[in-house]
């Protein structure tokens, strides 16, 4: 079994406690949640809120890339390119999210448990 570890569990709360912020913070900033709306939802809920959020984020990135590419189209010089430019040439690049490793995943069911009060033994 585990054994307690102050250091372990304490940073692994924070990072726990960190990570519940940022989720607080984009419900209710981004999603413009009101603060009961946001604690009544569920994790299903707000994963649905977010992949609309997210889709309506690159729904207006493709109208934006599809004015740059027309304007660079218009004033494209020709002779030096003859393809015009496509809209995808203007889409913003996403970074994608750092995965968490086994041990990470380890150390916030960790803090979780106690959080809620739970032993490590």
């Amino acid at each position: 079994m585990y054994r307690k570890s102050s250091n372990l569990s304490e940073k692994a709360l924070q990072n726990l406690t960190d990570e519940w912020l940022d989720l607080w913070a984009f419900g209710r900033y981004d999603l413009r949640l009101s603060e009961d709306e946001f604690w009544d939802l569920t994790f299903d809920q707000f994963n649905a809120l977010v992949e609309r959020y997210i889709q309506e984020q690159e729904n207006q990135d493709l109208r934006m890339a599809m004015i740059c590419s027309l304007l660079a189209n218009i004033y494209r010089n020709t002779k030096k390119r003859q393809r015009p430019y496509e809209p995808k040439e203007f889409m913003p690049q996403r970074r994608p999210k750092k995965q968490k490793t086994v041990e990470q995943m380890k150390n916030d069911l960790i803090a979780l448990n106690v959080a809620l009060g739970g032993e490590i033994k």
